[in-house]
């Protein structure tokens, strides 16, 4: 089977999801070890929750991870690093959309991020907002 026809199956609309996820595990490589150990674990956990999802589920989220790959591999590109920037802050209209159950992902997912980075403002603030 010749390069083409190997690339062409990879990429075709059943192994598409499979394909993605391949490419951003790939992709961490370049991050900081925390960050990859970090990502990997929530990528992992992403992709097998929606393994079985509903179609309608299904299109949006290959959408986010497919852009998310776009953006870290410009990223980790070599313009990317010297600019030395990885991650991008979600636009307010996405953030308005988000349910109740994603947000609270959001919250757990910086948290742990910044326990990661050794930073406590973003959980203090938290904290005094509850209070």
């Amino acid at each position: 089977m010749s390069a083409a026809k190997r690339a062409a199956q990879a990429i075709s609309p059943q192994r598409f999801p499979l394909f993605l996820y391949k490419s951003i595990l790939r992709l961490h490589y370049g991050l900081p070890k925390e960050a990859r150990l970090m990502g990997d674990t929530y990528v992992k956990d992403e992709f097998r929750r929606h393994k079985n999802a509903e179609p309608s589920f299904v299109k949006p989220f290959i959408d986010e991870w497919t852009n998310y790959c776009v953006m870290l591999s410009k990223q980790l590109s070599s313009a990317g690093i010297r600019k030395g920037q990885i991650g991008a802050d979600l636009p307010a209209d996405k953030l308005n959309n988000l349910s109740n159950e994603h947000i609270q992902q959001l919250v757990e997912l910086r948290i742990e991020a910044d326990n990661h980075l050794g930073k406590t403002d973003f959980l203090e603030n938290l904290e005094k907002i509850q209070k």
